[in-house]
């Protein structure tokens, strides 16, 4: 009895041993060095980050409205919720790269918590312990941590919606209400929400509710409480489609956006109907088999969004799960059916990349895990030992190489995040005080962000201060052409100016200045 009470106080040390070290693991991979790796910053996180730091700063937006619940951006809107959640980490440690990614790093760590205990709530601990260690290494969830990048908290929002609606079908029933309230929060989160949300609710709420997993009076309460938290955001939908004028509730504002990029986004029921749904069913496919989107910064083509190893397991189990009627009838796998067939229909309905189909790579892994035990499973018991052995091995081996080749290449930093130009423009902010400064806009997105950022500009002087191109009602995005002394020309190169230059752009240039100091990928240079 002795030795029996020994190997089981073994077992459990092992177990939390495993824990501990996958989380230390898969915290230190997502938050070490955020602030410089990657190298330099895009241009959605200056926007972001600079409208957290107006709102901190004066209770308004860089448009000037007061608490808005969806940021103006570049006139077509970007989600809020990101913004309000880096206020405190703005606050105390400035604005800069770190602590405007450090929320979405956090969220990738508490992914890892709460796909575990998903996990540990509906199996045993050694699938469990599996479902940990494979988002652990999932090159998706380390990518999309490291930015800030404000949809990336989305999925991590949605898991624990899902995690406390499950918990509610096996345990309290109070926990409809904290998923609820979750779910609703998504809606803040980013604008794929609009149809994941109620298509998720249409899909899984009846059988739930027909299979007596929740009560009535439960999900008329809950759904009270969900449409009392999404109002706001709902009636922003509302008044941006419908062309109507922005108003308060309380302090909040409901903006009006200068323009609407949902129906370019949601574009199934464009004229040509049939191409789009074939171009969006060919990125689908690329995204979900291929594991690429063509963007280096959303996945390295070696190694694809999940692993390329990953993709068998993934078919496997979601077949089994789909093929079995037992199986299929079990709450928590109908429930990851519906989010992953609602990731299908976004992908479907959509003009989509990796960052915008986020939300189908937790369900996509849910299945990697089940295909990995159903493998086994049918393997003979002394084999078994070998195929975790080999597995075990191959995941590291991806993991590993994954990291160098990741650590070194945006170490050197990626062009998508403009390495350099930060350091470039308080150089050149330093220079004379009186001469006028032209950044070159062929490779850089809406420089006038980095200004307003890496200067910490008052936000009052920003609204002030900028004139915007004159058709910027005609083009996708709102263009700044001056801020203050600064111009953001089309390449031409301003000899009265300090000029910011890419260094690509230098090798078709003659002139020669009197001064050139480089910085990444631009360099500052002085004629006069």
């Amino acid at each position: 009895m002795f030795k029996n009470k020994v190997c089981y106080l073994q077992k459990g040390t092992y177990f939390y041993l495993f824990i501990i070290f996958f989380l230390v693991i898969g915290f230190s991979v997502r938050i070490i060095a955020i602030s410089t790796l990657p190298l330099g910053l895009n241009q959605d996180e200056a926007s972001i980050g600079y409208d957290a730091y107006s709102i901190l700063k004066t209770g308004s937006d860089r448009h000037g409205v007061e608490f808005p619940v969806h940021l103006i951006s570049w006139g077509s809107g970007q989600n809020a919720l990101y913004a309000y959640l880096s206020i405190p980490f703005i606050s105390v440690f400035g604005l800069n790269p770190f602590s405007v990614r450090i929320v979405n790093a956090i969220f990738s760590c508490i992914s890892l918590i709460f796909f575990y205990l998903l996990f540990k709530l509906l199996f045993d601990k050694r699938k469990a312990i599996v479902a940990l260690a494979i988002l652990t290494i999932c090159p998706w969830s380390i990518m999309s941590g490291r930015w800030g990048l404000e949809c990336n908290i989305f999925p991590t929002l949605f898991l624990i919606g899902i995690y406390f609606l499950i918990k509610s079908i096996h345990s309290s029933s109070y926990n409809i209400f904290i998923s609820i309230v979750v779910f609703a929060v998504c809606l803040y989160s980013y604008g794929t929400s609009y149809l994941i949300v109620p298509l998720f609710f249409l899909l899984s709420f009846p059988y739930l509710l027909l299979n007596k997993y929740i009560t009535l009076r439960n999900l008329i309460l809950s759904f009270g409480v969900f449409f009392f938290i999404s109002l706001p955001i709902i009636m922003f939908v509302i008044i941006n489609h419908l062309n109507l004028p922005q108003f308060k509730i309380l302090n909040l504002t409901i903006p009006r956006l200068d323009r609407n990029r949902t129906t370019e986004i949601f574009n199934m029921f464009s004229p040509d109907i049939l191409v789009t749904l074939f171009k969006n069913t060919s990125r689908l496919v690329n995204i979900v088999f291929l594991q690429t989107d063509g963007n280096l910064y959303n996945a390295i083509p070696t190694f694809g969004t999940i692993y390329g190893i990953s993709l068998p397991f993934f078919l496997i189990g979601l077949y089994n799960v789909l093929s079995k009627k037992e199986e299929r009838k079990q709450p928590h796998h109908f429930i990851f059916l519906m989010w992953f067939l609602s990731s299908i229909v976004l992908g479907i309905s959509s003009h989509i990349n990796i960052n915008r189909l986020n939300i189908i790579f937790f369900p996509m892994l849910y299945f990697v895990v089940h295909g990995i035990f159903d493998v086994s499973n049918t393997l003979v018991e002394k084999y078994r030992n070998h195929y975790k052995i080999i597995l075990s091995s191959l995941y590291f081996s991806f993991f590993c190489f994954f990291l160098v080749y990741y650590f070194v290449e945006f170490h050197g930093g990626n062009e998508v995040y403009s390495p350099g130009l930060g350091d470039a423009i308080r150089y050149a902010e330093n220079i004379n005080q009186s001469d006028s400064i032209n950044i070159t806009t062929n490779t850089v997105n809406m420089p006038y962000i980095y200004v307003c950022f890496y200067n910490r500009l008052d936000p009052n002087i920003f609204l002030n201060a900028v004139k915007y191109k004159k058709n910027k009602e005609q083009d996708e995005f709102e263009e700044v052409e001056q801020l203050g002394r600064y111009t953001f020309g089309n390449g031409d190169v301003k000899k009265s100016a300090i000029q910011i230059l890419s260094k690509e752009e230098l090798k078709y240039m003659n002139l020669k200045p009197i001064l050139r100091k480089d910085f990444g990928n631009y360099s500052v240079l002085k004629f006069k």
